[in-house]
């Protein structure tokens, strides 16, 4: 059942929603003789309370486990697979952390869970005897996933699409460690990094030039200068 606001008139649809999206009025708020009476906000801090309190629980829960599978897996020797429950368990912390957050917006979201899988690969690479295939193709097409991700959100948003910039600033960076493990000789099968490397780079070059004043002035107000 829908709810109406009697501060904007606006009709919410979300029936467990307590406070107006738009105006951020009560919505227990009721309307007699013609008068608003104010019936008080949600209590907020009880909300946040409860969250903080199943993160804190669930983040003792991983590190219970991680520090038993540990211990067990030291007993017994052999295949480290301790490492990669650990690198599980901490993984889904961080999405529920972010979830949570009301800090953290959807790209913000997206953007870390992109991130998190590809080092979580590498992880899982590193313990199986690291035969680098996470650095020769899960991290670089990570990057290349979230540029294809980056262009969508330009397309979705076409009218303020310039706010994008910063996030076309992180895959460049991100491109270069592939570039250094190439170097080094952690990479054994550089295409796919070079590639994405380049393609971060052209879409900053192309988002920069067609965005001229705006996106200059964007990339000036994040990075404050």
């Amino acid at each position: 059942m829908s709810k109406k606001c009697m501060h904007c008139g606006i009709t919410v649809l979300d029936r467990d929603s307590d406070i107006c999206p738009l105006c951020k009025g009560s919505l227990t708020d009721q309307k007699v003789d013609g008068i608003v009476r104010y019936n008080g906000y949600p209590d907020i801090v009880a909300k946040r309370r409860k969250t903080i309190f199943f993160l804190r629980l669930l983040l003792s829960i991983c590190t219970g486990v991680s520090i038993v599978s540990a211990a067990i897996n030291i007993i017994n020797a052999g295949f480290p697979w301790a490492v990669i429950v650990a690198a599980s368990l901490f993984y889904v912390f961080i999405e529920f952390y972010i979830f949570f957050n009301p800090d953290i917006g959807m790209i913000g979201r997206i953007t870390v869970t992109i991130l998190l899988a590809a080092l979580f690969v590498v992880v899982i690479d590193a313990t199986c005897g690291f035969r680098k295939w996470s650095l020769n193709y899960c991290l670089p097409s990570a990057l290349i996933v979230f540029n294809v991700f980056v262009i969508v959100l330009m397309f979705v948003n076409r009218r303020k699409w310039q706010s994008y910039m910063i996030l076309m600033v992180l895959p460049i960076l991100l491109g270069i460690l592939p570039l250094v493990f190439i170097r080094y000789g952690l990479v054994t099968d550089p295409v796919l990094s070079e590639t994405a490397f380049i393609s971060s780079s052209v879409l900053f070059i192309i988002a920069l030039i067609m965005g001229g004043a705006n996106a200059r002035m964007e990339l000036k107000r994040r990075f404050h200068v």
